[in-house]
């Protein structure tokens, strides 16, 4: 891949390290990574189902501007398997070794530069090993799916999982550069764009926290953006050709509001905790329901569900929460765990409401044992400049797929209902003298096809019965 046109840069923490186009890898980035990071030696480490696609062509790329240069750099290779297990202590340790071994003549040492090519398992473990070995040598992230390049390579947080949770074991460690080469799309599996697609809309990034404008473009854009996703992945730039513009501007909008984020609050002091929306809930359905179900998706459902969290606390209306929802949907990605493909995926795996309590209690993100979640108060807008702690009781609540509403106060067991001739309102007085102790005599019920429906389900339901009184006008529920 060759790139003539100069790419699009992004400060983060004062620096232009971040760079996004169409067609970086190869050319480009051995140029600049032989110019502005310079090193004897260079560790090119991905997984085994990229490396046959793509190091063979920047091994190329490497000699031919290598010999331009007149420059004696060394390329090393490194792959390590595919998915979220490699991302653990032993990879980690395997790595290690490799790097350590004798076989590395000369050895590398601390001006060496590993270049980490992949998802956010490759980056988040490769950045750790980088921000450890010789107690920290340079690293670049070179992300490949869609899920890494607005979110996982930016901002230096790596990290390996271990049995008690995700990312609970790493470190901040900045990469020198972020090569995001938005050409890696046209390869990337239907399922895993969509399931990026969830850090794009995610309210953490340029969308319902940040920016409603850029809320509004996603909105609009996506019948086009979906379409030319479900076209087979395939090498080249035809799978994009329709939308080439507009994905990039949506993820450059992502990566400028997280650069902005990191730039201010590197180090998570409160600001940066935005960026987890969706993750507090989203996280405890992933530690259950992985790796069936994939990060993004568990997100999609943790921002439906902590939206709904905001509107049960009353700092979010029902239409905002309902517009965050269809934006997801609207983009193929789950916004509940009964939704049929999760359900189907997973093999019916059942989440209690225990069990999603346990996972997010050991959430980095908590102070001690109080769990702190992101709150939308609108399409835009926070209720905090940071995470707000919320009780076991609320999150309960929105987990449960029911809840007993009983009443406040002691209610005589004989009550009357008029309600006005609305047949909304009619059904929902229905619903609510069934769902009451003792007799309720409703009066001026409006009689039409739908209020017939809703006796006729509650009686099949066997959730109440019904007697006319005073020739019709009086309908007493049992």
């Amino acid at each position: 891949m060759n790139h003539t046109a100069e790419p699009t840069k992004v400060p983060i923490l004062r620096k232009e390290n971040i760079v996004v186009d169409y067609n970086l890898w190869g050319t480009y980035i051995v140029h600049d990574l032989l110019t502005n990071v310079p090193s004897a030696t260079y560790i090119l480490i991905t997984d085994t189902n990229l490396h046959d696609k793509y190091v063979p062509s920047f091994e190329a790329s490497f000699s031919e501007v290598n010999a331009q240069q007149k420059s004696n750099a060394r390329l090393l290779k490194y792959q390590i398997p595919p998915g979220e297990t490699s991302k653990s202590r032993a990879t980690k340790a395997d790595l290690e070794d490799w790097l350590l071994s004798d076989e590395r003549d000369p050895p590398c040492d601390t001006k060496s530069v590993i270049i980490a090519l992949g998802g956010g398992v490759i980056g988040d473990m490769i950045g750790f090993v980088a921000a450890t070995f010789k107690r920290g040598i340079r690293f670049v992230q070179v992300p490949t799916s869609l899920l890494a390049m607005v979110d996982s390579s930016i901002g230096g947080k790596t990290a390996i999982d271990t049995p008690a949770g995700k990312n609970l074991i790493g470190a901040f460690w900045q990469p020198s550069k972020i090569y995001i080469d938005l050409n890696f799309l046209n390869t990337l599996p239907t399922r895993e764009f969509i399931n990026g697609m969830a850090e794009v809309i995610k309210p953490k990034q340029t969308a319902a926290i940040w920016d409603e404008e850029e809320f509004e473009r996603l909105e609009s854009n996506a019948s086009s953006v979906v379409a030319a996703i479900r076209t087979s992945p395939q090498v080249g730039d035809r799978r994009l050709s329709t939308v080439r513009s507009i994905v990039k501007s949506l993820v450059l909008g992502s990566v400028k509001v997280k650069a902005h984020v990191v730039s201010a609050d590197e180090r998570e002091g409160g600001l940066r905790n935005l960026l987890n929306f969706g993750h507090s809930i989203g996280h405890a359905y992933e530690g259950i329901l992985t790796p069936q179900i994939l990060h993004g998706e568990c997100v999609s459902i943790g921002m439906v569900l902590e939206a709904a969290l905001a509107r049960h606390l009353g700092v979010l209306d029902g239409g905002a929460a309902a517009r965050l929802a269809k934006c997801l949907s609207s983009y193929g990605l789950p916004i509940s765990s009964s939704d049929p493909i999760v359900r189907r995926r997973s093999a019916n795996k059942h989440c209690t409401v225990n069990q999603l309590l346990s996972v997010m209690g050991s959430h980095k993100k908590n102070d001690g044992r109080k769990k702190r979640i992101v709150l939308l108060a609108g399409i835009g807008r926070t209720y905090e400049k940071q995470a707000t702690v919320v009780s076991d009781r609320d999150i309960r609540v929105i987990l449960s797929p029911a809840v007993i509403v009983e009443p406040s106060t002691t209610m005589p067991s004989n009550v009357s209902c008029t309600p006005p001739g609305s047949k909304s309102i009619s059904n929902r007085a229905l619903v609510l003298a069934a769902l009451g102790k003792g007799e309720c005599r409703v009066k001026n019920l409006l009689h039409s096809d739908d209020t017939e429906v809703m006796l006729n389900a509650l009686v099949k339901l066997k959730g109440a019965s019904f007697v006319w009184e005073e020739s019709g006008q009086i309908l007493v529920v049992k």
